[in-house]
């Protein structure tokens, strides 16, 4: 609920207190509060005031007037203006709380603390019907003031600074966006229920707790395993993203334009969404952002045009990996050619860099075109390389040497010169090479980790199965830095394990890949290839039961 005037009167030092540890630079104040550091000389006459605190929380407190104020042009937050996370603040011997829950935002909680319903209900003392309930009428149900104090007391207590910022992101993008993860149509569950001790092999034992198994078919969970949207979904959004970079924000509907503040975080946002492998819900969100930050390329001046072509970089880049994974081809490289225009516009080493990977990859998902992934890779990674100076450049290359390992390896070459590079470049990251504040561009999860996962994607190219299960054995999976590079851990050593015909052990890591990252798996050529094999070759136990179950679900046929 909104506080106010009559509710509160803050003095200075109330105010100095409220806003220590702001993690905002004056040009990135939200509101430009009184007795905030970035407008001391402002006043009280400011109605209204946004901050977010060290506690990562956001608090609203109406000074002058019981009404909203709109942000001004350099806000970034109206997306909360009815969303503000509870915390209660003992100001003049008041406590004051602000906000007021929905079913939403319940349902988003229980999303950001990644529990499954019945586990959540027990936390709060609920039914399970009354979690279902607040999922089913979202914004339009309101619960009871009872379990308004119950959801308080778990947010502020129950909750970790993640689970706060994971609740902030999944109410930001919006109730659209949540039941396109949770729509009734797609609620196939990500893998059927199985148990931790599938097959015991001494000589292929992997570490076998390092990463969470998908539950049992009615399973509710939060995450990982958070059942998202159907194929058709995904593809009734590309036309319009394709569209987005056809017309580069030449459109005949001219809405408001976003401030470039809002339109970084919802790059950010959307690089976390292709990162964890969400891809309906970043097609949902990246076609009028592709277009809002085209307008601002094209209408802003000084430094927000550079910010619009540099987060333009890093969008078209997003959009082409998850372009690719899905299989769309022809958009995955539109969204590259527009990523390598907005970076030489700009003259941006690491956007470079990115563009030239992703191109790199889409032309090595076609046999024809594996030695132009290749040239691709090697020659970009040999003029950015020459003069990477920041973490930027460093982790954009370090990908590039990757890339050009696995597009070697696909064409019969010898991969490790790369891997050696990249190898190289890794350490440069780790001696602590300063990151360059002022692009939004990075590939953060290049890293020693990541260079030791696509080593087994390389050794496995190589038909090597024997090299993938030994490196295996070396990396754990929980430290990699994504979900879809986790899955990729467990795809891998399934390709292996299967091609050593231990298909007890290949069925269950590619259930693990299943579970950690559902749509970004059940899309991979690899996984759909592996699978078919296995359909053939395994026992019939396997393929009427699990794997049959896995097969439908990766759309392989099951005869």
């Amino acid at each position: 609920m909104t506080v106010s005037a009559e509710e509160i009167v803050l003095a200075p030092e109330d105010w100095s207190r409220l806003t220590a540890g702001c993690e905002f630079s004056s040009s990135e104040c939200f509101m430009r509060g009184p007795f905030c550091d970035a407008s001391k000389q402002r006043g009280p006459s400011v109605r209204q005031f946004r901050h977010r605190l060290s506690e990562r929380v956001l608090v609203s407190i109406v000074a002058r007037q019981q009404h909203w104020q709109e942000p001004h042009s350099g806000g970034v937050a109206w997306a909360y203006r009815r969303h503000f996370p509870v915390q209660e603040l003992e100001v003049g011997g008041r406590m004051i709380r602000g906000r007021e829950w929905t079913g939403f935002e319940a349902a988003a909680l229980q999303e950001a603390m990644r529990q499954p319903i019945r586990q959540f209900a027990a936390m709060l003392g609920v039914e399970t019907t009354t979690i279902n309930n607040w999922r089913s009428g979202l914004s339009a149900v309101k619960p009871r003031s009872e379990k308004q104090e119950i959801l308080d007391t778990t947010y502020a207590k129950r909750t970790t600074p993640e689970d706060r910022e994971r609740f902030e992101q999944i109410v930001a993008e919006g109730e659209v966006a949540w039941r396109a993860r949770h729509s009734k149509d797609a609620r196939r569950r990500g893998a059927a229920s199985h148990t931790d001790g599938v097959a015991t092999n001494s000589e292929l034992s992997l570490e076998r707790n390092a990463m969470p198994v998908a539950g049992s078919p009615d399973q509710e969970s939060a995450g990982a395993g958070v059942p998202l949207a159907e194929a058709d979904d995904f593809t009734a959004l590309v036309s319009d993203i394709e569209t987005a970079f056809w017309t580069a924000g030449n459109i005949t509907d001219n809405g408001p334009l976003r401030s470039i503040s809002a339109l970084l975080a919802a790059t950010r946002s959307v690089t976390r969404l292709n990162m964890a492998g969400e891809y309906t819900t970043f097609a949902l969100l990246v076609g009028p952002l592709i277009t809002d930050l085209y307008r601002h390329a094209h209408e802003s001046r000084g430094g927000d045009q550079r910010i619009a072509w540099d987060a333009l970089t890093q969008v078209a880049f997003d959009t082409s990996v998850v372009m690719r994974a899905r299989g769309q081809l022809a958009v995955a490289w539109s969204a590259a050619r527009a990523a390598e225009d907005a970076a030489r516009t700009i003259e941006s080493r690491p956007g470079i860099a990115a563009a030239a990977f992703v191109s790199s990859q889409v032309l090595l998902a076609r046999p024809t075109s594996s030695k132009a992934a290749l040239d691709r890779a090697e020659s970009t990674a040999a003029v950015v390389g020459s003069r990477a100076q920041t973490a930027n450049d460093v982790q954009t290359v370090g990908m590039l040497h990757l890339q050009a390992s696995l597009a070697t390896a696909t064409t019969g070459g010898d991969p490790r010169d790369h891997l050696e590079h990249a190898a190289e470049y890794a350490a440069r990251l780790d001696r602590s090479v300063p990151a360059d504040h002022s692009t939004i561009i990075a590939n953060t999860t290049f890293g020693s980790s990541n260079v030791a996962l696509w080593k087994m994607s390389v050794a496995m190219e190589a038909r090597e199965p024997d090299t993938v299960l030994d490196l295996a054995r070396k990396l754990k999976p929980q430290t990699l830095p994504t979900p879809g590079r986790a899955a990729q851990y467990w795809v891998e050593v399934g390709r292996a394990a299967a091609s050593r015909r231990a298909h007890a052990i290949a069925l269950d890591a590619l259930l693990r890949a299943e579970s950690t990252a559902p749509e970004h798996v059940r899309n991979m050529d690899t996984v759909q290839e592996v699978v078919a094999q296995m359909m053939r070759e395994a026992r019939r136990s396997l393929t009427a039961g699990d794997l049959g179950n896995l097969a439908h679900r990766v759309g392989v046929a099951v005869v």
